[in-house]
């Protein structure tokens, strides 16, 4: 009878443990300096405030590419992911081919829209991106959405092979153009730490694009538009007119239902929070339909939540 009580106890006890074991939620963003390495973190502390049984992991990856690509092998549950990096992995092509299919990829909400530009400095004698020819130009770490979005706009701008392209982390990009190591630096979204951080201390210039050469990367990329980045962005920075990408918030299909609607209504509940930790949050949006036509479906969980809001497209 004694050791029937004990372990009645032991199972009383051990019940509530087994029950508060969290959801896992391993989320991918980018290298420190990157704005999908600070929006990922900054979700990471809000949302854990709201949802004590969900554990989110920050995982530090080369941003959108490598996002996606481990989404697919499931070695991530979210992440943020270009839109033409969901679009792409459909077929899959681009740096996606004779990969596998990005079947299970799911969307959450439009994360933000992103420019990319090229920085560099003052005195540098580089003012146009005609400019850049012959210069050592950083294009972003390994297997980030930013080497992907930079190498196709030179590559539209028949450029590519006219740079001695460098592959470094943004931060260290930042640093190594302070120290004259590198010309200018290529980056996406904005702001980006690496950028803002440079700014404090000297003059920087966000290479402008013409008409004829936006028009040009909108032609052969039909997955970028025109929008303008606004003087607020960067110290001493002018608005202006470059190249912009749309940036989702991306599950696996296997969270489950109830973890990502908890986890979206948290989100747009604490908006405002999360872009006091980074300003791009403050674009986060259903964009349901646009999301469907890459190709892929609205994670269930984000459906419920946008049915119960009203916000689903009949």
């Amino acid at each position: 009878m004694k050791h029937s009580l004990i372990a009645l106890c032991t199972m009383a006890l051990a019940a509530p443990a087994l029950a508060q074991d969290p959801t896992e939620v391993a989320w991918g963003g980018s290298n420190p300096g990157g704005v999908m390495y600070y929006m990922v973190g900054v979700a990471g502390t809000e949302l854990a405030k709201d949802l004590p049984d969900v554990n989110i992991t920050q995982v530090t990856t080369g941003g959108s590419t490598e996002n996606a690509k481990r989404l697919i092998k499931g070695e991530l549950d979210m992440g943020i992911v270009y839109g033409s990096h969901v679009y792409m992995s459909q077929a899959p092509e681009g740096p996606f081919a004779n990969g596998d299919k990005g079947t299970m990829l799911r969307g959450v909400a439009m994360a933000y829209e992103g420019p990319t530009y090229f920085v560099t400095l003052e005195g540098n004698e580089i003012t146009e991106l005609s400019d850049l020819a012959g210069k050592k130009v950083a294009l972003g770490p390994p297997g980030s959405g930013t080497v992907f979005n930079c190498s196709n706009i030179l590559t539209a701008l028949d450029m590519l092979d006219k740079v001695e392209p460098q592959l470094m982390t943004f931060a260290d990009a930042g640093r190594a153009l302070g120290n004259g190591q590198i010309d200018a630096f290529c980056q996406s979204s904005s702001p980006a730490a690496a950028v803002t951080e440079l700014a404090e201390t000297r003059d920087v210039t966000v290479l402008s694009y013409s008409e004829e050469q936006l028009a040009t990367i909108s032609e052969t990329y039909p997955f970028y538009h025109t929008g303008t980045m606004p003087e607020t962005t960067y110290k001493g920075v002018p608005a202006t007119d470059l190249p912009y990408t749309t940036v989702y918030w991306v599950a696996h299909e296997r969270v489950p239902e109830d973890v990502v609607e908890r986890m979206v209504a948290a989100a747009y509940d604490k908006q405002d929070a999360l872009a006091a930790g980074h300003k791009a949050w403050a674009q986060m949006k259903p964009d349901i339909a646009n999301f469907q036509n890459l190709g892929a479906p609205i994670h269930p969980g984000a459906e419920a939540y946008y049915r119960a809001q009203g916000q689903w497209p009949e």
